[in-house]
């Protein structure tokens, strides 16, 4: 039976129609964003949120001045916290640490075990010379450390008092208060670095990155799992009689790569619509020619992952077999998470150049690189990046078409490697 691109449209129109009708596709759509959304939010409240509640539960320091040094040290240490990783009105509490002094280490760690005290620091002698300071606290601090940096001022404070002006003091104390940083951008101009912008330059690459990697991989899913089911279930037998192996495979690449489109389209638009306030507290310019080689990427990393999952699913007996197998797909198509501070940090290293040029993890590299703020990826690594992974793509459905037209029957044991690779060169 000859290919057919008449029949290839009707299979891709039903694979498109069966797929968005289904629970776990709407589910998916709507949960995904919402569920990553909620996940992000609880995260940038937590981290904005750990040094505000380490100083509002932080109200007595108990010291053990063994150096003498710290006489005229203040009796109060004030600081200040917002409730947020960033805040947009620039409005922080206020929070005031009082210093209680004990002639003793033995008699401070008791006042710290009857909750008399939240932490105690003890300054040795030789403290001047040879520094070595202790502070005990009860709890872990994996995670927190607000609370410290009151306490390292107060220390540059006391060691002053009586010896240098208070504005002096001031600004020994917390020389980096109301620094500026200016970072290089990709046309050579400085631009200041504050919160939101440090935010933003790692979380808009990441959700383009993990946006694109979800769209490419759901979409190989669900061919994979199409598949599966209809070869479990010898809805396939009855298919070959009207249809060539070759016009069952480009139907199902082309229908669910339609479903995957529609579902990039829906999270860009209900994230363009739902934005509002963010947006305008965190202005984010994404240039048409990112849009564009996004897409680009999208839809050969789907036709690359999408073969390599519909060779899977003909190769494999069930559905379990497959999901063991796809796998290692995943872990290639988000391998790049892993070394997303490299790819951000050091676009230029030859290890992230390697990385947005081969083929398997090529899309994810590559977003990841042309978002990174101080860095313009050369037009040549996209072109050559592009064409590798077309290259591949061609090479990958050429073989899942040989091993598909011979698997796509096959029942019982899961064929071996020799196997695999015999049919991909025969193709017969």
């Amino acid at each position: 039976m000859k290919f057919s691109p008449r029949r290839v449209l009707v299979i891709a129109r039903r694979e498109y129609l069966a797929t968005v009708r289904r629970r776990a596709y709407v589910f998916t759509v709507i949960g995904m964003p919402l569920l990553f959304g909620g996940l992000m939010a609880f995260s940038f409240r937590q981290s904005g949120g750990e040094r505000h509640g380490a100083l509002a539960s932080f109200h007595a320091l108990g010291v053990v001045d063994s150096s003498g040094l710290y006489a005229h040290a203040p009796d109060a240490i004030v600081t200040q916290a917002s409730h947020k990783a960033f805040d947009e009105d620039g409005q922080q509490d206020t929070f005031t640490i009082a210093v209680r002094r004990y002639p003793d280490q033995a008699g401070a760690l008791a006042a710290l075990r009857a909750g008399e005290v939240n932490q105690v620091l003890v300054v040795p002698p030789d403290y001047l010379t040879h520094g070595g300071a202790r502070r005990y606290v009860y709890g872990s601090r994996m995670f927190s450390s607000g609370d410290e940096g009151p306490v390292q001022r107060w220390l540059a404070r006391g060691l002053l008092a009586g010896n240098v002006e208070p504005a002096r003091i001031e600004r020994v104390s917390d020389p980096g208060k109301s620094m500026a940083l200016l970072t290089a951008q990709r046309g050579g101009e400085f631009q200041i670095e504050n919160d939101k912008s440090e935010v933003m330059s790692f979380l808009l690459p990441y959700l383009f990155a993990m946006l694109l990697g979800m769209c490419i991989f759901t979409g190989g899913q669900y061919l994979m799992q199409g598949v599966s089911e209809e070869k479990e279930s010898r809805i396939l037998e009855s298919l070959l009689c009207t249809v060539s192996p070759e016009d069952l495979l480009f139907g199902k690449l082309l229908g669910l790569g339609g479903a995957g489109f529609t579902m990039v389209g829906i999270w860009i638009a209900a994230g363009s619509l739902l934005a509002g306030q963010a947006a305008l507290a965190m202005p984010i310019h994404v240039p048409p020619t990112m849009v564009a080689v996004a897409l680009a990427y999208f839809v050969l990393g789907f036709l690359f992952y999408g073969s390599l999952m519909l060779m899977v699913g003909a190769l494999t007996s069930n559905m379990r077999e497959s999901q063991q197998f796809s796998v290692v797909f995943s872990l290639l198509n988000f391998s790049p998470l892993f070394m997303i501070t490299s790819l951000l940090g050091h676009p230029e290293a030859p290890k992230s150049v390697l990385a947005s040029l081969f083929p398997p993890t090529a899309p994810v590299s590559m977003v990841l690189r042309m978002n990174a703020p101080s860095f313009a990826v050369p037009a040549w690594q996209i072109a050559l990046s592009l064409a590798l992974l077309a290259a591949a793509v061609v090479v990958v459905v050429f073989i899942a078409a040989r091993i598909f037209r011979i698997a796509l029957l096959l029942y019982g044991k899961t064929p071996n490697l020799p196997e695999i690779l015999r049919w991909a060169r025969a193709g017969a």
